[in-house]
């Protein structure tokens, strides 16, 4: 039940940025001059997803924990145009996040608490308005079990799209998976689908 539901709200979260994408170029001004990105510089945002893990058991077994989760994100975008219409650029990005996530196997029960970040996001501009992006990066969350709590490394690789929504705002929608290390005899993967609201300076 939880992932038709969740499936539901990704699938809503989508069609909602791709309503925003056809009103974006009416909307869109050029605040930087010609050779920018509307969405270049400076920005803050929050976002709001779900999130799936799967953690392994050294013990045996696994526990999955899906559940929403929210946050806070800063970052700097360069751009540069190769023509009038498209370019490339580069993001560097920080982020802190909560969530609800928890699910129990065999009377071990396990929750994600919190978590931090960092990622590059290389991408391309499109007619100022639209950047198509990767992910790159690190995360350290922390996690709560009958084990002990811990906080883990993981390395991040994701894929999403920011578009000018209006002004100054813009809409993204991300996908991203995380290896995480092993710890207290857990060994977590999680996958996150998540969309923001950015406010570029």
């Amino acid at each position: 039940m939880k992932r038709t539901s969740a499936g539901a709200s990704a699938l809503l979260m989508v069609m909602a940025i791709a309503s925003l994408s056809a009103i974006t170029p009416a909307m869109a001004q050029n605040k930087t001059g010609a050779h920018n990105s509307l969405l270049s510089g400076a920005y803050l945002g929050t976002y709001g997803g779900y999130g799936w893990t799967d953690a392994d058991l050294n013990a045996g077994g696994d526990i999955d924990l899906d559940g929403g989760d929210y946050g806070l994100f800063a970052g700097y975008k360069l751009d540069q145009y190769l023509q009038d219409n498209i370019g490339i650029n580069g993001a560097l990005e920080l982020h802190y996040g909560w969530s609800d996530a928890d699910g129990t196997f065999a009377g071990t029960s396990v929750s994600k608490d919190n978590e931090w970040g960092v990622s590059f996001r290389p991408g391309l501009s499109v007619m100022e308005s639209i950047n198509p992006y990767g992910i790159i990066g690190y995360r350290n969350t922390k996690f709560e079990s009958v084990l002990g709590d811990e906080r883990y490394d993981g390395f991040e690789l994701g894929l999403g799209t920011e578009l000018v929504a209006m002004g100054s705002f813009g809409v993204r929608v991300d996908y991203t998976h995380v290896w995480y290390g092993e710890e207290n005899g857990i060994d977590p993967d999680e996958d996150n689908l998540r969309a923001g609201l950015a406010y570029h300076f």
